[in-house]
C-alpha cells in the first residue's frame, strides 16, 4: 500500500490563524487598559425633602462597589467608552474560544 503524503498546508493555516488570535488578544487588552472600567449608573439621594438624581459610574474595587459621581457632560463622554469596552470584551471572548479551540484541533509539539 502507498503511504499518503501528508499535507501540512491546513496545519500552517490554522497554526497562521492562532498566531493572528493571539495577536488580536494582545491587541484588545492593551485597549481594554486604557478604557474606563464600570457601567453608567443614576444614584438618588434625599435630602431636605428633596430627591436629586445624579449619574455616577460603578466599578468594582477587590469585593466592593464603589461609586463615583460624574458631572451629566462627563457622564455623556464616558457612555461611549463603556459602549467601546463592552465591545472589546465580547471579542476578546470569542478570540480566547476560537484560540481554545484550534490548540484542541492543532497537535502537540
Amino acid at each position: 500500500m502507498r503511504e499518503k503524503e501528508k499535507d501540512d498546508s491546513v496545519f500552517r493555516m490554522l497554526q497562521s490563524e492562532r498566531d493572528r488570535c493571539a495577536l488580536v488578544i494582545e491587541k484588545i487588552n492593551s485597549e481594554l487598559e486604557k478604557l474606563p472600567k464600570g457601567s453608567l449608573g443614576q444614584r438618588k439621594v434625599k435630602s431636605h425633602g428633596k430627591e436629586y438624581i445624579y449619574p455616577c459610574l460603578r466599578y468594582r474595587e477587590g469585593s466592593a462597589v464603589k461609586y463615583q459621581h460624574l458631572a451629566p457632560e462627563k457622564a455623556e463622554e464616558l457612555k461611549p467608552m463603556l459602549e467601546r469596552r463592552k465591545k472589546l470584551q465580547a471579542d476578546l471572548k470569542a478570540n480566547k474560544k476560537r484560540v481554545a479551540t484550534l490548540n484542541a484541533i492543532l497537535p502537540r509539539g
